[in-house]
């Protein structure tokens, strides 16, 4: 190792003195990036406490109709939601995860798919081998899941009572 590199290795990690000032001025960006989310959590809460009852319900009803129309009419993408039903440019996309939009919207796609599946008639288990199971529903029975054992075992119920339960 030439004497110029090794001045600059931080002992016993290797890593040069360019990547410790990268690292940190990473370091620094995060901060102040964190630091502007509070601020402007912060100011979009002095807004909608500032609202009337009135534009507060406006508020929500044009938001909550758009979400309708992106997740559940168009089952679109994350993005597809933002750009294409809200409007939004593509600034906007980070804000939405900062605001637990993604979030919402993976919720309700797993949930629509869910529910989805309560109607099958064919029940089956693939392997790698092949399919290992395979159960026709008769026209009374229907599938039921359940997560059990700290969401470790997913159990499924195909009978003709247990489904009952749920309507």
């Amino acid at each position: 190792m030439d004497s110029d590199c090794s001045e600059n290795i931080i002992e016993g990690y290797g890593i040069n003195m360019a990547d410790k000032k990268f690292l940190e001025g990473l370091s620094d960006f995060s901060e102040e990036f964190e630091n502007a989310r509070k601020i402007y959590e912060h100011n979009n809460d002095t807004w909608w406490n500032g609202l009337t009852e009135q534009e507060r319900e406006d508020a929500f009803y044009a938001v909550v109709k758009r979400i309708h129309k992106a997740e559940l009419q168009d089952r679109g993408s994350y993005r597809w939601a933002l750009y294409d039903v809200f409007g939004f440019d593509p600034g906007m996309y980070v804000r939405g995860m900062d605001c637990g939009y993604m979030d919402i919207h993976n919720a309700i796609f797993d949930g629509e798919d869910l529910q989805a599946m309560k109607g099958v008639t064919r029940f089956e288990v693939i392997d790698n081998a092949k399919r290992s199971y395979t159960k026709y529903l008769k026209d009374d029975e229907r599938v039921k899941y359940s997560l059990q054992d700290d969401d470790r075992t997913l159990k499924v119920f195909i009978d003709s009572e247990s489904w009952k339960s749920e309507l």
